[in-house]
């Protein structure tokens, strides 16, 4: 029984870097179905042609089609169950994610394509429907606990199903990326979950209602595990951690820094949080574990605004949050909302003047959106300001609760004031002087410190900060990579070869390594190495660009 799990962005968001990636949900469903000994592959059609997916459909037809569902993709989600279900009318197509969850019934009611939706988590639910279809069962799909599905004309939702207890239990998706259609791994890759479910109930967010109400985590030990995996497996030494509220549980955000330190995992990595779930003790933590950039929801400097959306927080919080984050030397990085109802210049004003003071090293700036499943679309449907069919008939990608002038007025204020705070407020020698004072040595500091001389000319500094890396920790690859690319925009290519051979020894799965090297060799009339390096390259990432490039110029 073969089964493709499938994604298809919406086409305004096919190039964009995060939204054009296979949603984290689909790898894990992936590894636990293959885990139990299905035959599951994903697949990412975000930028394929629709007529390359009816070919590649028509020529490997699956038994069970899973497709994931946001609101972004939601039109291209039902366009690809119609298109499966025409070239073979036999297979079985389940949606899930988090827009399905909150509308199934509409889904369901309105299309013949779709012949279940799985209602939140995935992983149990949609092994035992494979079950039972596997069983040919498809008339006792009551069975199946947390889905819904078409019954003598009627939508039937079976009871809910218990969240996973025991998250440590679920495969490491990325040990079941090795047939994946579309999937560009290493990209994919770097983005990874530890936790389910947010402390916070923000009126504009789907989350507390998809995963309940409950936090889960994963261990520490679980975490180091999965990251050790990556970087063996596909070479990756920069980690994305992209839960909701990443250190909603302190004790276990500090075992996992220490057991980073300890293991001497030598990765660098950003995470998500929310302000009033942070203090300074842990963040100097992080970035001793390698941490360099921690992303806030702030979204308003508006206390009017910030209990519109349901934050609970206070403007008092954001400022300490970013105090000890710019003091633990990370980048500070910020999500804004505007076009929130009720909201004035007055207080965008407020928002402006919150981003002067806290020093924001960059940041995203979105209007409200509306989502289904969260309180601020339930209370606009049940107050008729918005229509219950908002979702169907509207067919614009996001359904903006406010599309004014004022809204593209304070979105394009905000994005520039952001701009000009972050060319204000990069941390300086002196800045870079207190960190190493206060935390001691840790690698993150020195590569950004080095970073930093690169972008003033300072070669000689910049070198200083990585070579203190690879004196301290000699199989740190950071400290070679750093080197060898500095090296190499100076143009010292046998140095630069000597960085990049040490990155290689100590990340063999390390792509870019292999890159550099062929480069090097290619610039030096090298092409028989150069070739070598180059398809070694390949060999480890088949999206990667410099070395398919570099082979085009050797002629091959």
């Amino acid at each position: 029984m073969e089964i493709l799990l499938a994604y298809k962005a919406h086409s305004g968001g096919e190039r964009d870097p995060h939204t054009s990636l296979l949603p984290i949900g689909l790898g894990y469903i992936n590894a636990f179905l293959r885990k139990e000994g299905y035959r599951s592959k994903v697949a990412n059609f975000s930028r394929s042609a629709w007529r390359e997916i009816a070919d590649f459909i028509a020529d490997r037809p699956p038994a069970i089609l899973g497709v994931s569902q946001f609101t972004h993709n939601r039109f291209d989600s039902l366009r690809l169950a119609r298109l499966t279900k025409k070239i073979n009318p036999s297979c079985f197509v389940v949606f899930g994610g988090p827009h399905a969850t909150h509308r199934f019934r509409e889904i369901l009611s309105q299309n013949d394509s779709v012949d279940a939706v799985v209602i939140g988590e995935g992983e149990e639910t949609f092994c035992e429907l494979v079950r039972c279809l596997a069983q040919n069962r498809s008339n006792g799909l009551d069975s199946v606990r947390g889905i819904a599905f078409r019954n003598a004309g009627s939508i039937l939702m079976t009871p809910p199903r218990m969240p996973l207890d025991d998250l440590d239990a679920l495969p490491f998706p990325a040990a079941y990326f090795d047939d994946a259609i579309g999937v560009d791994v290493r990209r994919q890759m770097e983005f990874i979950v530890t936790s389910r479910g947010c402390p916070a109930s923000c009126r504009f967010c789907s989350s507390p209602r998809f995963w309940g109400r409950s936090l889960r985590f994963r261990s520490p030990r679980s975490i180091v595990d999965e990251i050790k995996f990556i970087r063996d497996r596909y070479g990756l030494i920069y980690i994305s951690i992209r839960d909701d509220t990443f250190t909603a549980d302190r004790n276990r955000v500090l075992d996992f820094c220490r057991l980073l330190l300890q293991e001497k995992v030598y990765i660098l990595w950003n995470c998500q949080s929310r302000v009033n779930a942070v203090d300074q003790e842990v963040l100097f933590w992080m970035k001793r574990a390698g941490c360099e950039c921690v992303q806030f929801g702030i979204e308003s400097g508006s206390m009017k605004v910030l209990r519109t959306l349901g934050k609970n927080i206070t403007r008092e919080q954001i400022r300490k949050a970013a105090e000890y984050t710019r003091r633990a030397g990370l980048h500070l990085s910020l999500y804004l909302v505007t076009g929130v109802p009720g909201e004035t210049d007055e207080d965008v004003g407020e928002t402006l003047s919150l981003l002067e003071s806290i020093k924001a090293s960059d940041g995203q700036i979105s209007p409200l959106v509306y989502y289904p499943g969260t309180s601020l679309c339930e209370e606009g449907m049940n107050s008729g300001s918005i229509g219950r069919d908002l979702f169907e008939s509207d067919t614009r990608d996001a359904l903006y609760v406010r599309s004014d002038a004022f809204v593209r007025n304070s979105t394009k204020f905000l994005l520039k004031r952001v701009e000009s705070v972050a060319e204000k407020t990069s941390f300086t020698q002196a800045d870079f002087r207190a960190q190493k004072n206060e935390l001691g040595y840790c690698h993150a500091t020195n590569v950004m410190a080095g970073e930093m001389y690169e972008s003033e000319g300072k070669w000689l500094k910049a070198e200083t900060e990585y070579r203190e890396i690879i004196v301290r920790e000699p199989n740190n690859p950071w400290g070679w990579l750093m080197i060898g690319e500095l090296h190499d925009r100076r143009g010292d290519a046998a140095n630069a070869r000597q960085a990049f051979k040490a990155l290689a020894s100590l990340v063999p799965a390390h792509a870019p390594a292999f890159s550099y090297m062929g480069e090097l060799c290619r610039l030096e009339g090298d092409y028989t190495a150069a070739r070598e390096f180059y398809r070694q390259a390949i060999s480890l990432d088949p999206f990667d660009i410099a070395a398919r490039e570099g082979m085009e110029r050797i002629g091959e």
